[in-house]
């Protein structure tokens, strides 16, 4: 079987399973790539990578989450909304997103809407969890 595969991925031919968990391995190696650039402040390579990783995996909730909080943290609220929303599409339980939007409209000093989706995020997970910005996978 072993043998069998050598010689179909040197013939260009790869199972779709190995070329999924390829691209799979690619998407995170790119996302958190984009989290160092996010820690060291590089916003706009962060916001390169974390839209690779999401090329490559177009189901990655936790890059839509985090491309959303390097929108946030370039002052662009609209963006940042529209990407913790889509890692909420792809998750609706996906806490960490509940937090992030929550907190926007908290600095939106829009105050109902963050005590609405707060509850939502503490209603999913221990209400004593600590806030997170980015979620890195390990």
């Amino acid at each position: 079987m072993r043998f069998t595969l050598l010689v179909l991925f040197f013939l260009g031919v790869c199972p779709l399973a190995y070329t999924a968990e390829l691209m799979s391995l690619q998407a995170i190696e790119y996302y958190n790539e984009a989290i160092e650039a996010q820690q060291k402040g590089d916003l706009e390579q962060a916001k390169t990578l974390y839209q690779k990783a999401i090329y490559i995996n177009p189901q990655f909730k936790q890059a839509y989450n985090n491309l959303g909080s390097v929108y946030f943290q370039l002052g662009d609220y609209q963006k940042a909304e529209e990407f913790y929303r889509k890692a909420l599409s792809i998750d609706d339980k996906y806490e960490i997103a509940w937090k992030n939007l929550a907190f926007l409209y908290a600095s939106r000093k829009d105050f109902d809407k963050f005590f609405e989706y707060w509850k939502k995020a503490a209603g999913l997970l221990d209400i004593n969890t600590p806030f997170i910005l980015a979620d890195k996978i390990e």
